[in-house]
């Protein structure tokens, strides 16, 4: 019987030892080579809150992806690769496009089915950005994080009729607001991980960014003299502001 006690004891000391170590072993996040995936939960947190605060307006517009007003919005993914353990190459990119048509349709004879013009109103947005990441303290449970990003965005919001029947067919007009920025974004946050491969994190965005915009229409009636073929851009602005800021929730997965 004393000897059955002792093994149980050497046991118990041995397993204790064995979960002590594999505690202190415990690495949250990834080591040098490895790498990670961050998506940007502020589309899914607002959509949520908003189930609980009463809000009859919730719209699903913020999961189409990337916001054409700001550097900071939609539902951009970023890839990580640890160059370090406390160091991590940065790439991501968001995208948004989509249309609407609509067909006019010919009311006034008995061919119902006849489209004589249809309107597209589309929108087309894009964002890339690269950059690197530290952090301190990697692989501790709670790590706060330090970055620059250099971010290119382009949007794009035009409208196209065309006249598809009748004396003017052929006919139409083109109006685009097509939009560039290219900004340099310095970043810090902290991230908490939930178990060593997932983390919630959050972080502020300062930056920098030079914008050009501009407004254009095109047309193509029938005819001649003021009736011809044209191009021409209404407005033309250029800016170089300071005043960019933002703030993300992300959801994150190592490797």
């Amino acid at each position: 019987m004393k000897k059955m006690m002792m093994m149980l004891a050497a046991v118990a000391v041995f397993a204790t030892a064995n979960a002590q170590n594999a505690q202190e072993e415990k690495w949250y996040g990834s080591k040098e080579g490895g790498f990670a995936i961050t998506f940007n939960a502020n589309p899914v947190l607002n959509y949520v809150g908003n189930m609980f605060n009463g809000n009859t307006n919730n719209s699903l517009a913020p999961f189409e992806g990337l916001d054409s007003d700001n550097l900071f919005g939609g539902t951009t993914i970023t890839g990580k690769y640890f160059l370090k353990d406390d160091l991590a190459l940065v790439v991501g990119f968001g995208f948004n496009n989509k249309y609407n048509v609509t067909n006019n349709y010919d009311n006034t004879s008995d061919d119902i089915e006849l489209v004589r013009s249809f309107d597209r109103a589309t929108t087309t947005a894009f964002q890339f950005k690269g950059g690197l990441e530290y952090r301190l303290f990697p692989g501790e449970r709670l790590q706060p994080i330090f970055g620059v990003d250099l971010l290119y965005v382009h949007t794009n919001n035009w409208n196209y009729t065309k006249v598809t029947d009748g004396d003017n067919d052929g006919d139409y007009t083109y109006a685009g607001a097509p939009t560039n920025k290219l900004g340099l974004m310095v970043n810090v946050g902290v991230e908490y991980f939930i178990i060593p491969q997932i983390s919630l994190g959050a972080n502020l965005d300062f930056g920098v960014a030079k914008t050009w915009a501009w407004t254009s229409r095109d047309n193509k009636p029938e005819g001649e003299g003021a009736a011809k073929n044209y191009s021409r851009i209404n407005t033309k602005n250029t800016a170089l502001q300071t005043g960019n800021y933002g703030a993300n929730v992300s959801l994150n997965f190592y490797f």
